[in-house]
C-alpha cells in the first residue's frame, strides 16, 4: 500500500537542498526501511560512513540524504569521483597549493577540502585513490588540519567525510588498493545498499515512480505499460541496479511515441530471457570450484563477456576475475 512506500516527499527537508529528481532512493524493502533508520541516525553526527553496494544502488543519493539531513544541510557538498580525477593532480585539487608550489603555480588555489569547509566531503570509489593519497587523507582525518601543496601554514578543517566503494572491502586491502588504516577509520559506520535483483518487491514501485516523474520531466504525455512489457520488467534481473532501471525508462519515455509501451519498445536485454533467469541450480554435493566455475561462466554469458561487468556482478577486481578464469581453463 502507498502508505507504507517511502517516497522523495516523505523526506523531511531533502528537498530544501536537493532537486526531487535526484532523491530516487525509494522502496517498501526492510533493507531499505533499515537503511533510512540509520541514515536518520548517522545525520547528526561527524563519524565518517562508508557506503558500499554494487555500481548503480544508489550510494551517491545516501551520501546527499545523510548530508542534507545533517546539521551541515545548508554548508557546501562537494562530491568527487575518486576514479575520475588524473592521479597525478589528485592532491593538488584535495590540498591545494601555494603560489610557487611548481610550475605553473602562479597564484594560490584552494583544494576541496578548504572548499568543502564546514559541510561535507564524499569519496566516490575511494578504493580508486592512490595509496600514498591515502595515507595523506589519513593524515587530515586524523589531524583535522592540512597543509596545501609547496605550504608551510597548518589550516584547520571542519568537514564531514563519506566515502563509497564498489569493491569488496577485503579483496580491496589485500590487493593493497586500499589501506587497511584508512577502512577502519571510514568503516566505523558502514551502509550497505542491496542490488535491486534482492529487493525485486521494489521494482514495480520504481517503475512508477520513475515513468511518472520522468514523462513529467520530459514534458511528455503520461504513460504506462502493457503488461507483458511490465513482466518482463519485472523478470528481468537488472545488473545495473536502479541506475539502469531509470535509463531505461529515461529512454522508453523519450522514444516511445505512444501511450501504451509495448515489448517491442525494450531493448533487447530485457525481452532475452538469459538475462531474465537469475537462479543458479546448484546440488547438495557440488563441490566448489564447481559451483564457482557455474557462478562464474551463467555471470559472464548473462553480460555477453563483459569481464569488468562481471567482476563488477560478482563483487571481486578484474584481477581476481581472471585469476579464476586462468584455474577454470586450467
Amino acid at each position: 500500500m502507498k502508505d507504507n512506500i517511502i517516497l522523495p516527499s516523505e523526506i523531511s527537508g531533502v528537498n530544501n537542498t536537493l532537486p526531487k529528481t535526484e532523491v530516487d532512493f525509494i522502496g517498501n524493502n526492510s533493507r531499505i526501511r533499515e537503511i533510512y533508520s540509520v541514515i536518520n541516525l548517522v545525520s547528526d553526527s561527524t563519524t565518517p560512513v562508508l557506503i558500499t553496494g554494487e555500481s548503480g544502488t544508489g550510494k551517491d543519493v545516501v551520501a546527499r540524504l545523510i548530508h542534507s539531513r545533517s546539521p551541515r544541510a545548508g554548508k557546501p557538498y562537494i562530491a568527487i569521483n575518486c576514479a575520475a580525477v588524473p592521479r597525478d593532480v589528485f592532491e593538488n585539487e584535495l590540498f591545494g597549493h601555494e603560489q610557487g608550489a611548481f610550475t605553473g603555480a602562479i597564484s594560490k588555489k584552494m583544494g576541496y577540502f578548504e572548499m568543502a569547509n564546514g559541510g561535507t566531503l564524499f569519496f566516490d570509489e575511494i578504493a580508486e585513490m592512490a595509496p600514498e593519497t591515502q595515507a595523506k587523507l589519513l593524515r587530515v582525518i586524523e589531524s583535522k588540519s592540512l597543509r596545501r601543496l609547496g605550504g608551510k601554514e597548518e589550516l584547520f578543517v571542519d568537514v564531514r567525510l563519506l566515502a563509497a566503494t564498489n569493491k569488496k572491502m577485503d579483496d580491496a586491502i589485500n590487493s593493497g588498493e586500499m589501506r587497511k588504516d584508512l577502512y577502519y577509520r571510514f568503516s566505523v559506520i558502514e551502509i550497505h545498499l542491496p542490488p535491486l535483483r534482492e529487493r525485486k518487491e521494489d521494482i514495480s514501485i520504481l517503475i512508477e515512480y520513475f515513468l511518472s516523474s520522468l514523462c513529467k520531466q520530459q514534458k511528455k504525455n503520461a504513460k504506462k505499460f502493457s503488461d507483458a512489457a511490465f513482466n518482463m520488467m519485472l523478470r528481468y534481473n537488472w545488473p545495473g541496479n536502479v541506475r539502469e532501471l531509470k535509463n531505461v525508462i529515461e529512454r522508453l519515455v523519450i522514444m516511445c511515441q505512444e501511450d501504451i509501451i509495448t515489448p517491442n519498445y525494450l531493448p533487447v536485454n530485457i525481452t532475452d530471457s538469459r538475462f531474465q533467469e537469475d537462479t543458479i541450480n546448484i546440488t547438495v554435493g557440488t563441490s566448489l570450484k564447481n559451483a564457482e566455475r557455474e557462478i562464474i561462466l551463467r555471470t559472464l554469458n548473462a553480460v555477453d563477456n563483459n569481464k569488468s561487468r562481471a567482476a563488477n556482478l560478482l563483487g571481486v577486481s578484474r584481477k581476481a576475475l581472471y585469476n579464476k578464469l586462468d584455474r577454470i581453463d586450467g
